[in-house]
């Protein structure tokens, strides 16, 4: 066996040979939910809208993609109201099918930060810090996706009713993403945060 992450509880190789995934039942409330195998490009975009579209909340996450482009990834979830049973669904079918949005939220941040990542190779480091809510997480994703950035390694956390997310995002084609993608980037998000958003918008 190898380890995904060092937090992570070891997946035989057979398993990660072939996307799959497993849906563990903490508490009543909590469910672990574990994929891995090779996924689709958009398939952090797809499962997070996926699992917001049915009333569930991502809490925390890990998930990161190997050199030979399986990914390992778990997220700790819980549903928000009246919603479906977590244990209940198919959670891989979500990582492949395009969602269904009915009136997508505005993405809301409180404060983010892009820097190079030479550490972890060549890729850019997004930090993002904003509100948490059912489909936060999505609607960056969603966000990234139309610039045509994706996540190779993201960390997913919520703490005291705030989002805190971190990612290494490669662009569309696999290459580290160039000096304008950073800036297009850079200046959709800066958009975003609330704060300097209503300094702006008073002036």
């Amino acid at each position: 066996m190898r380890p995904l992450y060092d937090s992570f509880v070891l997946f035989p190789l057979a398993e990660v040979g072939a996307p799959g995934f497993r849906v563990f039942p903490n508490t009543r409330a909590l469910y672990s939910v574990r994929l891995w195998g090779p996924l689709p490009p958009l398939w952090a975009d797809h499962f997070s809208l996926g699992v917001s579209g049915l009333g569930l909340s991502i809490l925390n996450g890990f998930a990161r993609q190997d050199g030979s482009g399986a990914w390992g990834a778990q997220f700790l979830i819980t549903a928000s109201g009246v919603a479906v049973d977590p244990a209940s669904v198919d959670y891989l079918a979500l990582t492949r099918a395009e969602p269904v949005v009915h009136g997508p939220s505005p993405l809301v941040l409180d404060d983010y930060a892009l820097d190079g990542s030479p550490e972890r190779g060549s890729a850019l480091y997004l930090e993002v810090r904003g509100p948490d809510r059912l489909g936060f997480l999505g609607s960056l994703l969603r966000t990234l996706a139309q610039l045509d950035l994706l996540p190779k390694e993201m960390t997913i956390g919520t703490r005291d009713g705030e989002a805190f997310d971190r990612f290494l995002l490669k662009a569309a084609d696999g290459k580290v993403p160039s000096d304008l993608s950073r800036q297009v980037l850079a200046a959709t998000l800066e958009r975003t945060v609330r704060r300097r958003a209503a300094v702006a918008t008073a002036s």
